[in-house]
C-alpha cells in the first residue's frame, strides 16, 4: 500500500503543474482522482481548491490590469489613441472650411475663393476626471494662434471647473460649434457677444440636462494673443438655459429650451472696439477708440444681455435670440459723458428634408448625422436641409452724432438669409447660402473701376462652403 501512495504522490507532483495550466476542469478531475484513491482527505481537497481559486483570481486580475494598460488606436471622426480602461484618451482632428463668395450689383469687392477656417485640434481625458482641449487656427491674418486651450475638471456633471482660454458662457448661437451652424456665418448678434477669453468658469448640468449653467470670470479683452490692455478689472459672464418640460408635461414640448445670458465689464478705452458684419462678412458698423474727430478719453461700464429660445420637433429646429449691449459713461474729447446701446435679434428655422432629427445637446445645436451617407454607387444622397433666418441690428441715434461717420457706418440693418445644406456624411458638408441685407442709409463699399465712391443701401450675396472635419 505504501508503494501505491508513493506512486500517487509522485503522479501528483508531476500532474499538478500541468493541471494548473490546463484549467479548472482538469484541476477538478485530478483532485477527484486523488480523493477516490485515498491520497487526499476531504479537508485537503477543499484547501487545494481554495488555493487554486485564489491563484485563478490573481491571474484574472493581472490579465485585466494588463489589458487595461494596453493602448487602443481607432478612428471615429478623428484619430483616437487611449488606454482600454479609458483613463487616458486623446483625439486628434481638425476642420477645413473653403468658401466662394459672390456679390451682385457690380460690387467693387472681388468675388473670390477663401479659406474661412483651417484648424488643428487635440483633445482628450486624463485620469478619468480631467479633460482638455487644444485648438489652433492656421488660416488668415489671425493664423498661428490658439483658439481653445483649457483644462476641465468634470468628475461630476453638475459642478465642473474649466480654466484657460475658451468661449465665455453667453448666447446659444455663439456657443454652437462653427461646424454645426445652420448658416455659413453667425448673426449680427454674434458681434455683440463676449467671444473667447482667458479665465475661470464653473459650469454643469442637472437633471439630465434639464438645467444647464455656466458662470465665469475673464480678463475681458479677448484671446491671449490679442490682448489689448493690462487692466486689473475683470469681466463676469454667466448663462442659464433650461428645458422646463424635459421630464414632465406634453411630449411635443420636451425639447423646448429657453435661456438667458448676462455679462458685466469695466472697460478700458482700448477695449472699446465693435465691428458688426453682414452674412457676407461686409463690415457695416464700426466703433473704435478714435471716434469721428474725437478720441475716447474714458468709458465706464458695459452690460450685455441675452435672451434665447430653441426648439426641435421631428425634422424641424427653431432658434431665436435677442442681444443688447449697454455702454455707460462714454466720454470723448470735448464731449460730456453719454450712454448708448446696440441691439440685435434673429429668428431661424432648419427643416431636414430627408428625415434627420436635429438635437439640442449641452444647451446648443448638435451635429446633423445623415441617416444614409452619400454613396454614388448605391444611389444614396446623404442628408438635405433647408434653412431660413431673418435678423436685425440697430444702434442708438447718438452714435451718428459722436461715434461713427454716416456712410462709413450704418446704425441699422436687416437681413434675410436662405440656406441649402447637403450633408454627404457626418464629416463632409456642402452649403449654399443667399443673403439680402438692407441698410438704413447707403454704405460706402469702396471705389468702382472709374475711381468713383461706391455706395449701396442693399447687399445681395451668394456664399458656398465645402466643409471637412477630420
Amino acid at each position: 500500500m505504501s508503494a501505491l501512495y508513493s506512486t500517487i504522490l509522485f503522479c501528483l507532483c508531476l500532474l499538478l503543474p500541468a493541471a494548473a495550466s490546463a484549467g479548472p476542469l482538469a484541476d477538478q478531475k485530478l483532485l477527484d482522482f486523488l480523493k477516490a484513491n485515498g491520497a487526499l482527505t476531504e479537508q485537503q481537497v477543499r484547501e487545494i481548491k481554495a488555493t487554486l481559486e485564489q491563484e485563478d483570481k490573481q491571474d484574472l486580475q493581472l490579465k485585466a490590469e494588463k489589458e487595461a494598460r494596453e493602448v487602443k488606436v481607432s478612428y471615429d471622426e478623428g484619430l483616437k489613441i487611449g488606454l482600454q480602461d479609458k483613463s487616458f484618451e486623446m483625439r486628434l482632428g481638425g476642420l477645413i472650411q473653403t468658401d466662394f463668395l459672390m456679390f451682385q450689383n457690380n460690387y467693387p469687392v472681388k468675388n473670390d475663393f477663401d479659406i474661412r477656417r483651417a484648424r488643428l485640434l487635440a483633445e482628450g481625458r486624463l485620469y478619468r476626471d480631467f479633460s482638455y482641449r487644444l485648438e489652433a487656427e492656421l488660416e488668415g491674418s489671425n493664423s498661428d494662434h490658439l483658439i481653445d486651450a483649457y483644462i476641465n475638471y468634470d468628475a461630476v456633471p453638475w459642478l465642473q471647473v474649466r480654466m484657460g482660454q475658451f468661449k465665455e458662457p453667453f448666447s446659444f448661437e455663439q456657443l454652437t460649434a462653427d461646424k454645426n451652424l445652420v448658416f455659413t456665418e453667425r448673426s449680427f448678434g454674434f458681434y455683440l457677444t463676449p467671444g473667447r477669453d482667458v479665465g475661470l468658469m464653473l459650469h454643469g448640468s442637472l437633471y439630465d440636462e434639464a438645467i444647464m449653467y455656466g458662470v465665469g470670470v475673464f480678463n475681458g479683452d479677448g484671446t491671449d494673443a490679442n490682448r489689448r490692455s493690462q487692466k486689473n478689472d475683470k469681466q463676469a459672464t454667466g448663462r442659464l438655459a433650461f428645458q422646463p418640460f424635459r421630464h414632465w408635461g406634453p411630449g411635443f414640448l420636451k425639447t423646448l429650451q429657453v435661456g438667458g445670458s448676462y455679462s458685466y465689464a469695466r472697460l478700458d478705452t482700448s477695449d472699446f472696439n465693435v465691428k458688426v458684419k453682414t452674412p457676407a462678412r461686409t463690415t457695416f458698423f464700426t466703433v473704435q477708440p478714435r471716434a469721428k474727430f474725437h478720441m475716447t478719453q474714458d468709458i465706464d461700464d458695459l452690460n450685455r444681455y441675452g435672451l434665447e429660445l430653441a426648439y426641435t420637433l421631428g425634422p424641424v429646429a427653431l432658434m431665436a435670440e435677442y442681444i443688447k449691449n449697454d455702454y455707460s459713461g462714454v466720454k470723448l474729447s470735448d464731449t460730456e459723458p453719454f450712454d448708448f446701446s446696440m441691439r440685435a435679434w434673429y429668428a431661424g428655422l432648419l427643416v431636414m428634408l430627408t428625415g434627420e432629427r436635429p438635437e439640442l445637446k449641452g444647451g446648443v445645436l448638435a451635429k446633423i448625422r445623415p441617416l444614409r451617407d452619400f454613396n454614388i454607387r448605391t444611389g444614396s444622397w446623404g442628408a438635405w436641409g433647408l434653412g431660413c433666418m431673418y435678423q436685425q441690428f440697430d444702434a442708438d441715434n447718438i452714435t451718428y452724432e459722436y461715434l461713427v461717420n454716416e456712410g462709413f457706418s450704418v446704425r441699422k440693418a436687416n437681413s434675410l438669409t436662405a440656406a441649402i445644406n447637403w450633408y454627404l456624411n457626418a464629416m463632409v458638408r456642402f452649403s449654399l447660402d443667399y443673403s439680402c441685407t438692407r441698410f438704413q442709409d447707403p454704405l460706402f463699399l469702396g471705389y468702382d473701376a472709374k475711381g468713383s465712391a461706391y455706395y449701396r443701401d442693399i447687399e445681395h450675396a451668394w456664399m458656398t462652403r465645402l466643409q471637412l472635419e477630420f
